[in-house]
């Protein structure tokens, strides 16, 4: 249990400093600090379909695509929420 929240809190500063990055580096386009968000939130739905829906009976497949899933919605809810923060906090800070 413990290499797992240390695997999350990895996933989650791993986004969130890409999630920067993207922001410091294209200051104009704001929609670009988004895509990683969205692109976490994609893959995390695609693994949760397959852990609920699909049925394949190979073992432990559907727990396997299940943490794939935690994963990936870790690291849409810490990129989203740095991008929130760099649109909405840090102009309050600078002016």
């Amino acid at each position: 249990m413990d290499r797992l929240a240390l695997i999350l809190l990895g996933i989650a500063v791993f986004f969130a400093g890409i999630t920067y990055f993207l922001g410091r580096v294209l200051p104009r386009v704001k929609s670009i600090k988004y895509s990683p968000a969205v692109l976490c939130l994609l893959v995390g739905l695609y693994y949760l379909y397959l852990a609920m829906i699909v049925r394949s009976g190979e073992g432990f497949e559907d727990l396997a695509n299940l943490l794939l899933s935690i994963m990936s919605l870790t690291g849409f809810v810490s990129a989203l929420i740095t991008a929130l923060i760099l649109d909405f906090l840090l102009p309050r800070f600078k002016s």
